[in-house]
């Protein structure tokens, strides 16, 4: 299974929400700036910028470092 998303600023992002579910997430940042939390690692993305990592890690934005922010969250699962 193949979960697509667009994510922006007119969803209100909200920062220190956790989330955690099966899968690999790969995203891709379309614009702003914003530190991103996966498992152990908080890193700082931005424009260009992608991210891939196991979903099964607790992951979520911790901050937004500049906007509007808006990123393709691509999220890809194995069906039972």
């Amino acid at each position: 299974e193949i979960r697509l998303s667009l994510v922006g600023s007119e969803m209100c992002i909200e920062t220190g929400v956790t989330l955690q579910h099966p899968g690999v997430k790969f995203l891709y940042f379309l614009s702003g700036r914003i530190a991103y939390r996966y498992g152990s690692k908080t890193v700082s993305v931005g424009t260009g910028d992608s991210l891939l990592f196991d979903a099964t890690s607790l992951h979520g934005i911790e901050a937004v470092d500049s906007g509007p922010v808006s990123y393709l969250s691509v999220l890809l699962a194995l069906r039972d």
